[in-house]
């Protein structure tokens, strides 16, 4: 049975995905087994993937789900295997150390329940940004307190995450189109994590992909409260928690929303914010600017 099974969800990326499965492949930690779900893919992806003559590639076809990651991440889950379920998404590069920190990390300390790690972003033209955490070293511990207060940003093609862990807390919940926050908040909330402040994997930005989209970015958002929401009617946080969670996150959102130049958004958000502190001074400033234009 392999240490590690790896997981990539993914649809017409034929083009891209050669890369992808090259990198997993060129990991130093060779444990693993690597499963490819195809939402529906009418491009040669099945085909790109058929040349890897790599008895640990596990290629499943799955009726198009319109890229509902949370549906396609619990269907890819029943076939896993491996002790620690790892995610790389099939635009994106590892570098060939990537798994072997994080392994190595998770190994040595069992209360650890999964790890991510820093990115670097770039395009057919060179690095676009060399690290979004620009900090070095690693760290080990609890990170629920960043969570609730939206300081920190974790990739879900970097995670790996004890199975046992995945386990206690359940599948992805799937009224939600991605699920990947909801998850990360849920088990930060309840195990440790290891964070590696180095970009081991290479997110690639190309015409094709969701990622930095406002439709995208609105969403993620909107599911930042959903969750908060769902941890407040679970006891896992209490009510003054919730309610300083979501006066930060609202106004954060909402400069958020400024910025993408969706003012819509971003008034409702500072509305919000006023819910639950009327005297907060820069979301009424804030919000007078917008009702002003």
């Amino acid at each position: 049975m392999p240490n590690v099974s790896i997981v990539t969800c993914t649809y017409n990326r034929g083009a891209l995905m050669k890369e992808t499965i090259a990198s997993v492949l060129a990991q130093r930690y060779q444990d693993f087994e690597y499963i490819i779900v195809d939402d529906g893919s009418d491009d040669d992806t099945a085909s790109i993937v058929a040349s890897f003559a790599d008895k640990r590639i596990q290629y499943v076809f799955h009726p198009r789900t319109g890229g509902h990651l949370s549906v396609l991440r619990n269907f890819a889950e029943q076939y896993c295997q491996g002790r620690y379920v790892a995610y790389v998404d099939s635009d994106d590069l590892w570098e060939p150390t990537k798994l072997e920190r994080q392994i190595e990390a998770m190994e040595a300390s069992p209360q650890i329940g999964f790890s991510f790690t820093d990115i670097a972003t770039f395009d057919d033209s060179g690095v676009l940004r060399p690290s979004l955490y620009q900090k070095q070293g690693s760290y080990s511990g609890n990170v629920f307190e960043s969570m609730l207060r939206n300081e920190l940003i974790i990739c879900h093609t970097t995670l790996v995450i004890r199975r046992s862990c995945l386990q206690q807390i359940g599948p992805m919940d799937e009224s939600l189109h991605s699920g990947d926050h909801d998850r990360v908040f849920f088990l930060s909330r309840f195990f440790d994590t290891f964070i590696v402040f180095e970009p081991l994997v290479r997110v690639r930005k190309h015409p094709g992909n969701s990622t930095g989209s406002n439709t995208l970015s609105l969403r993620l958002l909107k599911e930042h409260h959903q969750t908060l929401n769902k941890l407040l009617e679970q006891q896992l946080i209490s009510r003054s928690d919730y309610k300083q969670a979501m006066t930060i996150t609202s106004y954060s959102f909402g400069m958020q929303a400024m910025q993408m130049k969706e003012w819509s958004a971003a008034r409702n958000y500072f509305k919000q914010c006023l819910l639950y502190q009327v005297l907060h001074p820069k979301a009424w400033y804030r919000l007078l600017t917008l009702l002003a234009k």
